[in-house]
Order: C-alpha cells, then structure tokens, then sequence
C-alpha cells in the first residue's frame, strides 16, 4: 500500500506517513517493539533488527509486529519519531537556557547520540521513506540551531555577514559530532586538545575578540 507524501504549511512535500494509523496499544505492545528496535539498532546495527528479532527482545509473538506495523519501514519510522518531538523540545530548552554555542558543541558531541544517528543515516540510505523523514527532522535541527546561534553571535556583536551563523552552527555541530563517532569506536586521540582549541575560541567569542 503507498501513501501521499503530505504537504506543511509552505506547501513543501514532507515525509510520507506510515502504512497505516497505529493501531490502539492498551498494553504497551506497540511501545515495547519501538523500544525493542531501537536498542537493537543501537547495540547491533540496523540490519540485526528484524521482525523475528524483535519479537523475540520484546517478548511478543511475531506476529504482532506485523499487527502494529505493516511493514518494517512503519516500525523503523515510529522508532525515528518516537523521541523526535522530545529531542527538539530538549533541544530548544537548552540551547536558550545555556550558551547556545557551547551547548551545541556538548550536544553534538554526545557518542550516546551519534550512534543512533549513524545507523538511521545508514538506514536512510536504503529506505527513501526513511530518508524523507530523517531530512525533515534534521531541517528543524538546524533551523533551531541556527537561530539560537544567531542569537548568540548577535549578543556578543558578531558581524553576521562575516561569520554567517548557520556557517558557524554547522561548523561547530559537524565537528563536535566528528568527534561523537570517532569517541564511540574508541578513538580519542587529539580530542583533548581539539576541545582545548574550541573552548578557548568560545572564550574569545564570548570576550567580543572576533
């Protein structure tokens, strides 16, 4: 069964919705395979999650995977939205309530979260619905990141034009994840002076020496 891709209020295509409505979860069935999946995805990589894999973690006949999601690409897309609405909630919380470049850096810098966002981009790779949905939730990340950077670098007098702040929310995100997968595999080295560098440029930032 395929389904429309839905269009936001800019009138944009965003991601396709699942197969089907999720079907109505009295006893946290639904729940424990969305849980299931994603620490299997974790611990094992996405492919080590199948439904009879699933089942089995979750302690539920195999069959009601199926019941609750039609296809695995429902089950891995509830898994993707399952905590989507909250991190962004996270994330607006602290990058207003903290200094927003540096919690940038500390966010993106998390292994704990980088190897989950590994393994859906690996996962997007092969899964278009996948992708879809991954693109439209990184866009809100970045949207968010850059106007809190913005903020930030406006604060501190920055020339915007000079150091345009989605530049600079990218460079500090996509470094501080570089660093997120290599602490992940166990490789360190150079990290402590990397973080050494960058803190001693936000303390530069903050002081108004741009």
């Amino acid at each position: 069964m395929t389904t429309a891709a839905r269009k936001g209020p800019s009138g944009k295509a965003g991601p396709r919705r699942a197969t089907e409505r999720p079907k109505v979860d009295d006893g946290g069935t639904r729940q424990r395979l969305v849980q299931a999946t994603a620490e299997i995805m974790h611990d094992e990589g996405y492919a080590a999650a199948t439904s009879r894999r699933v089942a089995t973690k979750a302690g539920v006949k195999q069959a009601l995977v199926y019941y609750y999601f039609p296809t695995m690409d429902d089950l891995f897309l509830a898994v993707l939205r399952s905590g989507a609405e909250a991190a962004l909630e996270q994330l607006r919380t602290v990058l207003t309530e903290e200094d927003p470049i540096r919690a940038l850096w500390r966010i993106n810098s998390d292994p704990r979260q980088t190897v989950m966002s590994t393994e859906l981009m690996a996962l997007a790779n092969h899964r278009k619905v996948i992708g879809a949905e991954l693109r439209h939730f990184a866009e809100r990340v970045r949207d968010i990141e850059t106007a809190a950077v913005t903020m930030s670098l406006r604060s501190y007098g920055v020339d915007l034009e000079a150091y345009p702040p989605v530049v600079i929310s990218m460079l500090v995100a996509q470094i501080a994840r570089s660093v997120g997968n290599e602490t992940a595999v166990g490789l360190t080295h150079g990290h402590d002076e990397l973080e050494h560098f960058i803190e001693a440029q936000f303390a530069l930032l903050a002081k108004g020496n741009h």
